[in-house]
């Protein structure tokens, strides 16, 4: 974790190298050059690091909806132009009321892929009664098997990569649904009305997708960028909750791209990072949520607060690292 004040930020490490002699050894009281920091990291095993964040997120032992999705490392891309691309991803199961990463997985594309990562990740996830949530590419028999069979619950997004499962949900959506519930959401350039409409799925899905209990319809339309859009995005669940709590798991899969990949994306800079070798470049990334971790642990507004409030208060910095936990339980409410 001393890597992250280290690496983006030497300068600043070098000003305050003696409260930094406090609290670590220091070899002949200076502060290590880019050079040893980074032979450092190449020598590091990344699936070692991956676990040891796995075992300290896994403490926290607290019901919530889990958004899980994907993120690319841009730097580490190559041949981007063939069949020879490769690049590293982070796989993170973020929760959607912690605001925090929960668990975090590493694939380089040329070995393995996302539905492999998650499914293994679904053995090692410790906590029951849980929610996730998953786009399209997860809509796979293998991986509700594993959701139902842990205890835990599912929302996942359909599309044509299951066409079966797709007609026999919109040919139920011509019926009259069970409930629904309505929204509308402003943001930067749109305004959206959302409609989430719900139903019983039918025997012959239900028999062939382990859990499976309703079928989801939501509609958005509104206005996007000055035009008007029009588009109904369905989903199967295990969950027989009320079309308001339900709606509160599709709204909050949401949060992983806005809350954790556009922070990392614009606030730590991680896509123009500069390190383009797979597994430091993936070290680098887990150290990058334990920081993102740590700040949402201190109840800070945002991340760019944090890193202002940290960035010249050696004390603060090494108190948050060696005592932050979070600070309530939270349940499954939606």
């Amino acid at each position: 974790m001393v890597i992250l004040v280290y690496v983006p930020k030497r300068s600043k490490a070098k000003a305050h190298q003696k409260a930094l002699g406090e609290f670590l050894p220091l070899p002949r009281g200076k502060v290590p050059s880019y050079w040893t920091i980074r032979e450092l990291i190449k020598s590091i095993d990344f699936n070692q690091v991956c676990q040891a964040f796995n075992d300290w997120m896994g403490q926290y032992l607290y019901q919530e909806g889990i958004a899980i999705d994907g993120k690319s490392i841009k730097s580490t891309v190559t041949s981007s132009q063939d069949s020879h691309q490769n690049f590293v991803s982070l796989v993170s199961f973020f929760g959607q009321k912690t605001h925090m990463i929960r668990q975090v997985g590493i694939l380089e594309n040329k070995k393995t892929n996302e539905m492999e990562v998650v499914q293994q990740l679904f053995n090692h996830f410790q906590i029951k009664k849980v929610v996730f949530t998953l786009d399209a590419l997860h809509c796979q028999k293998k991986t509700v098997k594993l959701i139902t069979k842990n205890q835990n619950g599912y929302i996942i997004t359909v599309k044509k990569n299951q066409p079966t499962l797709r007609q026999a949900i919109e040919d139920t959506a011509l019926n009259t649904p069970l409930n629904a519930w309505s929204w509308s959401q402003k943001g930067h350039g749109h305004h959206t009305y959302c409609r989430l409409k719900i139903w019983k799925a039918t025997k012959p899905m239900k028999v062939k997708w382990a859990g499976l209990e309703r079928f989801i319809s939501v509609r958005r339309h509104g206005i996007r960028n000055k035009k008007y859009f029009d588009s109904t995005t369905y989903y199967i669940t295990s969950e027989m909750l009320s079309s308001y709590r339900l709606a509160g798991f599709v709204r909050g899969h949401r949060r992983i791209e806005n809350n954790l990949h556009w922070t990392k994306d614009v606030v730590l800079n991680e896509d123009h990072c500069g390190i383009r070798e797979p597994h430091p470049a993936a070290i680098l990334g887990i150290l990058r949520d334990i920081a993102f971790n740590l700040l949402q642990m201190n109840s800070f507004k945002s991340i760019t607060e944090g890193i202002s409030a940290m960035g010249e208060n050696v004390k603060r910095l090494w108190k948050i690292i060696t005592h932050s936990q979070p600070k309530k339980a939270y349940i499954l409410d939606g």
